[in-house]
């Protein structure tokens, strides 16, 4: 074999590396992946970004700010709750959307680096 052939029991170097050292036993490559492939996303990326700077915001309010139909903004919505960054509530007939507990963490700490970097 030579040194470039890898086999399917043998975990890559870096792979490993991340997977013991920044995820440990209780966290998931593809699932941490997954939450930031979800943010990248400019319509969520957005979406991300208005619920950071208030707090929470009905669907239809979501639609208006992005110009979109509320059917349209659901996939993205839908898919940003599966990633664990977002969750939602009924009040009356709306749904209200937050930042997850999870979000609330790291999601502003992406939007201030961003901020400093365009100052």
């Amino acid at each position: 074999m030579s040194e470039r052939e890898i086999t399917s029991e043998t975990t890559p170097p870096g792979i490993d590396l991340v997977e013991s050292e920044l995820l440990g036993e209780t966290l998931d490559r593809e699932r941490e992946a997954g939450r930031l492939r979800a943010m990248g996303e400019p319509t969520r990326f957005t979406i991300l970004y208005l619920l950071v700077e208030e707090g929470q915001l009905p669907s239809g309010e979501l639609a208006r700010l992005l110009d979109r139909s509320q059917n349209d903004l659901y996939h993205h919505l839908d898919a940003l709750e599966a990633a664990g960054l977002v969750g939602k509530y009924r009040d009356g007939g709306r749904r209200i959307y937050e930042l997850s507990p999870l979000a609330e963490q790291l999601v502003p700490a992406v939007f201030e680096t961003i901020r400093e970097r365009a100052e």
